[in-house]
C-alpha cells in the first residue's frame, strides 16, 4: 500500500498577521472565481473563499489534484466569471449558469 502524500501547505504572501474577526465569507458554493499571479507559482484560477479589506484567502485544485490554499494580498486578485476559470470546482457543476 502506498504511503499517503503529505498536504500542501497554506501559503501566506505579505502580511501573516490576520484579525480573526475581520475576516468575511460568502455563503458555501457562492464563492466566486478569481485569477491570481503569485510570485512562485504564475497564474491561479481559484475561489475566493475568505477576506479582510486587504487579503483574500483563494482555493484552488493543483495539477496533482490537490486543494491547496493561500491568503494574498487583495490587490492581487481579479474577479472573473467561471466561464473564464482555467479550474472549475467540480461542486459547482450543473449548479451555476455562467459554467454552462
Amino acid at each position: 500500500m502506498n504511503a499517503p502524500r503529505p498536504l500542501p501547505e497554506l501559503l501566506i504572501y505579505g502580511e501573516r498577521s490576520i484579525p480573526p474577526e475581520e475576516v468575511q465569507s460568502t455563503p458555501y458554493r457562492r464563492e466566486p472565481y478569481v485569477r491570481v499571479e503569485l510570485p512562485d507559482l504564475g497564474a491561479v484560477d481559484a475561489k475566493a473563499t475568505r477576506w479582510t479589506d486587504s487579503r483574500v484567502l483563494i482555493r484552488w485544485v493543483d495539477d496533482a489534484h490537490d486543494t491547496r490554499g493561500a491568503w494574498v494580498p487583495a490587490e492581487w486578485v481579479t474577479r472573473i466569471n467561471g466561464s473564464e476559470s482555467c479550474w472549475r470546482d467540480p461542486y459547482d457543476h450543473g449548479e451555476r449558469k455562467e459554467l454552462l
